[in-house]
């Protein structure tokens, strides 16, 4: 009787199993969806609100996706936004990977140290460090005096702050590290006896570099590059700071619209057309990256 009871309940066990996977991945979901999938819901949905005088109500419109397209200010933002980030991006994989590489294959002895140290940068106060760039940069800042002081100018250099140069130079130096681990992390699959047999076939650094190196690369060179180009594209702070007037990007004025403007329908158009700039843009890099390696 024992045996006729249990083992119609395996069954039923066995038909429920499929639930565990889900039941795991459920927290993530809940947060995910918390966080991220829910604030993008309130933003498409502001930003189909209609604005007048300061107040905005629910009638449904296109105007701002309208105006946030049309507007010739706006365009001239969403390039310049389009044109840092992806400066930025490329100077972040051409200084990481070269680090990543040493970190690996040439100082493996102190891997661990160095690796160390670019996490730890990590945990650097991120005003702390713009500000630092500022007195760097500035007229009467460290570079300008070390130029005079040897003679190259006569007098302070000012494209130096308050230009898209500055703002270049302080989101490479805050996103190389963010560059440098996962491109380290792909170098891992990369055996030095790959590379040693290859030698041995009579394949030159270059032919390394493109047919071995780089394919087996490439998934920590796209997601720095990832990284890089949203956070870039995001960012208001930095322009903000060490920008000039005429170097604002679509961060400011998003951040302009929903504070000053008080414009909350026009802010949420401007978000989320940015957010799907940056989802293409990021894509056709992708693309890009996969047909260089073939």
């Amino acid at each position: 009787m024992s045996t006729e009871f249990a083992l119609p309940a395996l069954a039923r066990i066995r038909n429920w199993r499929w639930i565990g996977p889900w039941l795991q991945l459920s927290p993530a979901a809940i947060i995910y969806a918390i966080f991220f999938l829910a604030p993008v819901a309130i933003l498409v949905t502001y930003s189909f609100y209609t604005f007048r005088e300061y107040n905005f109500d629910s009638d449904l419109t296109f105007a701002n996706y309208k105006y946030a397209l049309t507007n010739e200010v706006f365009r001239t933002l969403f390039l310049r936004t389009i044109k840092i980030a992806t400066i930025v991006s490329a100077l972040v994989v051409l200084l990481a990977y070269p680090f990543a590489w040493i970190l690996t294959f040439v100082l493996p002895k102190h891997r661990q140290i160095l690796y160390f140290l670019v996490v730890l940068s990590l945990f650097g106060g991120y005003l702390v460090r713009i500000y630092a760039w500022r007195t760097m940069l500035g007229r009467e800042g460290l570079i300008n005096t070390t130029l005079i002081s040897i003679g190259l100018i006569d007098e302070p250099v000012r494209f130096l702050l308050n230009s898209q140069y500055a703002i270049v130079v302080v989101m490479v130096n805050f996103l190389l590290p963010l560059g440098v681990l996962p491109i380290y992390n792909a170098m891992q699959n990369v055996s030095p006896k790959l590379i040693d047999a290859a030698r041995d076939l009579g394949s030159g650094p270059g032919h390394i570099l493109r047919r071995i190196v780089i394919p087996l690369t490439m998934r920590g060179v796209v997601t720095a590059v990832a990284f890089s180009f949203i956070a870039t594209a995001a960012e208001w702070v930095t322009p903000l700071l060490v920008g000039g007037t005429g170097d604002q990007m679509v961060g400011n004025e998003i951040s302009y619209q929903f504070g000053t403007a008080i414009n909350w329908p026009l802010g949420a158009a401007l978000a989320i057309t940015l957010i799907v700039a940056v989802i293409a843009f990021v894509g056709f890099i992708f693309g890009l990256l996969r047909l260089v390696i073939k």
